[in-house]
């Protein structure tokens, strides 16, 4: 009786162990992950994978509601301009359009630079969005906006550079509207 008793302790403990080290690697493998996800672009952004070597690098203002994003090659050392139509970016239901605005290194019909405005996006409470490319919703990729926020209000500059186009950025400056 007693052996049997010890038997089963010693299972309860394998199995304790066996949990607890599954939770420990899911933790661990998860923080790998949101850390890998969750990287900074070049200007401080989200960076969201459009599949392939292609990511997107996401900059919004909380003020003016404005967003920019820049396409960047995987090492996200470089511009990586892709077809110029237009990209969706999303949180829930809520949706703003981002037309493209080349720089002057992008090739004809090429874009790496894409420029939106929602209201819902003014006071800087999205948690979560996506983003997909016009005309192909299904395939959405999903991230966090955690460094979107500060990375936009930290480049004053590139608000302003997209002046004159009918909104209003921070501190008056134009800004392209797009509801």
């Amino acid at each position: 009786m007693r052996k049997v008793q010890e038997k089963r302790a010693m299972k309860t403990w394998k199995s304790a162990l066996v949990v607890a080290g599954l939770v420990i690697a899911g933790v661990l493998l998860g923080l790998f992950w949101a850390n890998k996800a969750g990287a900074a672009g070049p200007n401080g952004g989200d960076v969201v994978s459009l599949g392939g070597d292609t990511n997107a690098e996401v900059l919004a203002n909380s003020d003016s509601g404005e967003i920019m994003v820049h396409t960047w090659n995987r090492d996200l050392n470089s511009p990586k301009p892709i077809e110029a139509t237009p990209l969706t970016l999303g949180s829930d239901e809520r949706t703003v359009r981002l037309d493209p605005h080349p720089v002057t290194s992008d090739p004809q019909g090429y874009c790496s630079r894409f420029y939106g405005q929602a209201d819902w996006v003014r006071g800087g409470g999205v948690a979560h969005g996506w983003m997909s490319r016009a005309g192909n919703e299904s395939q959405r990729s999903n991230f966090a906006w955690s460094r979107c926020w500060k990375a936009g209000g930290g480049h004053s500059q590139m608000w302003s550079e997209m002046g004159g186009h009918g909104g209003m950025g921070p501190g008056g400056a134009g800004g392209m509207r797009h509801e």
